[in-house]
Formats: structure tokens, sequence, C-alpha cells
């Protein structure tokens, strides 16, 4: 009975594991991190552009201490799952105070949105829910 339960236990738990390994990493794919730690030889700059110059992204210029920072962060990482033709990169302005100023972002957070490297617009708003944020991102590559 023991080696019944868990043959049945491992048959109905494979498919889940399975969905969630391929699930994880397409969803992750598109969105990308500049940790501090990624700072190299190469300028801040020259890193970014290796993810932004191509395609439409959109840049979250962040920090970890700020509030409303903290409650766009899950926003934007459940939108970017469902947006698999777009790149986010979510950049800690504390750490890479270089990008800020070339970006000229002076409140967070920020999203910039870029096509082929090319600023189209920006959003320093107020306070997005998931549907807001997935239609404001929508709207903006729509009429660009």
């Amino acid at each position: 009975m023991n080696k019944i339960n868990i043959l049945l236990l491992t048959l109905l738990l494979a498919p889940v594991f399975t969905f969630l390994l391929f699930s994880h990493n397409n969803a992750k794919s598109n969105l990308i991190y500049l940790h501090e730690q990624q700072k190299t030889a190469r300028s801040s700059q020259d890193h970014l552009n290796s993810f932004a110059n191509s395609g439409n992204v959109v840049i979250d210029f962040y920090a970890d201490w700020c509030p409303p920072c903290r409650r766009l962060s899950p926003l934007l990482d459940a939108v970017a799952a469902m947006m698999p033709n777009i790149t986010f990169v979510k950049i800690n302005r504390d750490h890479f105070k270089d990008l800020a100023k070339a970006y000229n972002v002076t409140s967070i957070p920020t999203l910039i949105f870029l096509r082929d490297g090319k600023e189209i617009t920006r959003y320093d708003g107020g306070p997005l829910t998931e549907q807001k944020l997935a239609q404001l991102i929508t709207n903006v590559y729509r009429a660009a």
C-alpha cells in the first residue's frame, strides 16, 4: 500500500513540477534585473544597451527603500510574464546613479518606455493596478 501511494503521488505531482519548471523559466526570460554586482569593466550604459537597444523595452527605476517601488515590483513581474514580446529591465537607482542621471530620473518609481533604444514616453504618475499597468504598456506600444 505504501509503494502504491508513493507511485500515485509521483504520477500526480510530475506534471505539476514540470509545468512550474517550464513556466517559471519562460515567464522570467524577459525580466532583467541590473544588480550592483553586475558592474563590470564596461559602463553601465553599455550593459543596459545590450538589453535595451532593440525591440520594446520597459525600464523600471526603483529603490529598495521606496514603498511605491515595492508595491509596483510584483505588478511589473506579473505583467512581464503576460507580455513575452517586451523586455523589462529593473534598475536600482541607488546602485546605478549614472543611468538615473543619463535618463533624467528625478522621482521613483519611474517607468521609461523604449523602442529600439529610443525613449517613447515615461510614467512616474500615481499608483497602478496590474490591469492598469498592462493597459498602459499596451497603449504606449500600440500608439508609438
